[in-house]
């Protein structure tokens, strides 16, 4: 009897050792169809952050996805830089949803949409940080590193150049969120780095102007999909298309597609439309 219990133990213990470890959550990303605009919202384990934050007049698009996905508070938020297409919603989401920091780029701002963002952080309390080059934030094991602006660029005074670039590693999984930084921002990011620009997945610079996205940066990503964020009142440069093509990667344009939606657990990664 001793022996069959015996066994039986040792049997448990070797299934036990076999079962597989459980999977990291699922991490979405939704790239929303604002228009000629940035709204992203990281979703994670019921925790959440953004991206940008559209324009001024994005808040009904933003309160719905923000509804639809769950969200009572930001974990973060970043401001990319202080173009109105990225920041004008941003008092309205700190105001309504708050966060525990708001990121922003080292070059300041002058604009009413940046002075209505500080002071909605500051009203709420929320701790406001010029991030730094390979300064670290986190979501739900989610690790998130400014790859740019480096001090070079600030003193450009260039707001797209000054850009803050994000790369995102979720297990095995990564995503770059290059804001609307251009060409010169670029090759600074190539001189920089070098694996640290592989991904899976990236947000087109500058909505896919012919100011940014070379075909030689995009090369360094070996990025399998590409995602742009525009609208037909300004839709992507052709010779953007054509280098996102070159590059062999698959194209989700929210002005074609609506919002893009992006989930990966750390060891698969997909892509695709809303819905679709």
């Amino acid at each position: 009897m001793k022996k069959i219990t015996a066994v039986i133990i040792s049997l448990l213990l070797v299934l036990c050792s076999c079962t597989p470890a459980s999977q990291s959550p699922e991490l979405t990303v939704v790239f929303a169809d604002v228009g000629k605009a940035d709204f992203i919202l990281i979703c994670c384990d019921g925790k959440f952050g953004v991206i940008d934050a559209g324009y001024k007049n994005s808040k009904d698009k933003i309160d719905g996805i923000m509804q639809e996905y769950g969200v009572k508070t930001l974990e973060f938020a970043v401001a990319t830089h202080n173009d109105k297409d990225h920041i004008g919603g941003m008092a309205h989401v700190l105001e309504k949803y708050g966060a525990k920091t708001l990121y922003i780029t080292r070059l300041d701002g002058e604009g009413k949409q940046y002075i209505n963002m500080l002071e909605a952080a500051s009203i709420k309390g929320i701790p406001v940080v010029k991030i730094k080059r390979n300064e670290t934030f986190s979501l739900c094991g989610a690790v998130f590193t400014a790859l740019s602006p480096d001090d070079s660029l600030i003193g450009l005074n260039d707001e797209n150049e000054a850009s803050i670039v994000l790369k995102m590693q979720y297990g095995k999984k990564s995503v770059l969120f290059m804001g609307d930084a251009q060409l010169k921002a670029e090759e600074k990011l190539i001189t920089n780095y070098k694996d640290e620009l592989l991904c899976d997945a990236i947000k087109i610079g500058h909505h896919g102007s012919d100011q940014s996205s070379s075909r030689t940066f995009l090369s360094k990503t070996n990025a399998k999909y590409a995602i742009i964020s525009t609208g037909d009142e300004e839709p992507a440069a052709e010779v953007t298309i054509n280098a996102i093509s070159a590059c062999k990667m698959q194209l989700f344009n929210t002005d074609t597609d609506g919002d893009v939606v992006l989930k990966t657990n750390g060891t698969d990664l997909t892509v695709q439309k809303k819905g679709g």
